[in-house]
């Protein structure tokens, strides 16, 4: 449960990181390219990321998901 609190901890960082690198390489089909990004960066703050990387993959995963999907209902009419 521990690892769980401290994934929705980390929520609002996790969401503020995703837009960041959206916005800063805003190319498509870079996700991979960006995820690695993402760890790297985490790793190198704190090596302990390590432990709880497959739980932030897939909350990055669920955020930028619900990201597209908005992206692609402000684009329809």
């Amino acid at each position: 449960m521990d690892k769980v609190i401290t994934v929705l901890r980390l929520l609002p960082a996790i969401v503020a990181a995703v837009k960041a690198l959206e916005e800063a390489l805003p190319v498509s089909g870079q996700g991979k390219s960006k995820l690695a990004a993402l760890r790297e960066i985490m790793v190198s703050v704190d090596a302990g990321v390590t432990a709880i990387w497959p739980m932030v993959e897939t909350a990055v995963a669920a955020v930028v998901g619900l990201m597209n999907a908005g992206k692609k209902s402000e684009v329809q009419p």
